[in-house]
């Protein structure tokens, strides 16, 4: 049995990073008593920079389109690094309605 493509093992890490962010938004109580929510913001803002650098340099769409998903939850992770809970779990509900818009360019 092959194992995963590297695209796919990408997306599979952002679905659970997807979770990793529901999950401070709701936990939000907590991680405002923790005084370390600018370390987050500081993770978020590296991943979201990094990872739009990469998606730049790809050919392939599906990478680009991986690339970009990586990208906006590191936004997420900066929205709730500074405490905007709110419009981290905004922006982690309606990021999905954008990706079918592009998806016409993985026509056969």
């Amino acid at each position: 049995m092959a194992g995963p493509t590297p695209v796919s093992a990408l997306i599979h890490a952002a679905t659970m990073v997807t979770a990793g962010v529901y999950m401070i938004g709701r936990m939000s109580f907590l991680y405002v008593l923790t005084r370390r929510l600018g370390d987050r913001c500081r993770v978020g803002i590296a991943t979201a920079i990094f990872s739009a650098t990469i998606g730049l340099t790809q050919n392939d769409i599906k990478k680009v389109l991986a690339y970009s998903t990586v990208s906006q939850l590191g936004y997420m992770f900066a929205a709730m690094g500074v405490g905007a809970f709110a419009a981290g779990i905004f922006h982690l509900t309606t990021t999905p309605s954008s990706r079918p818009c592009s998806s016409w360019a993985q026509a056969p």
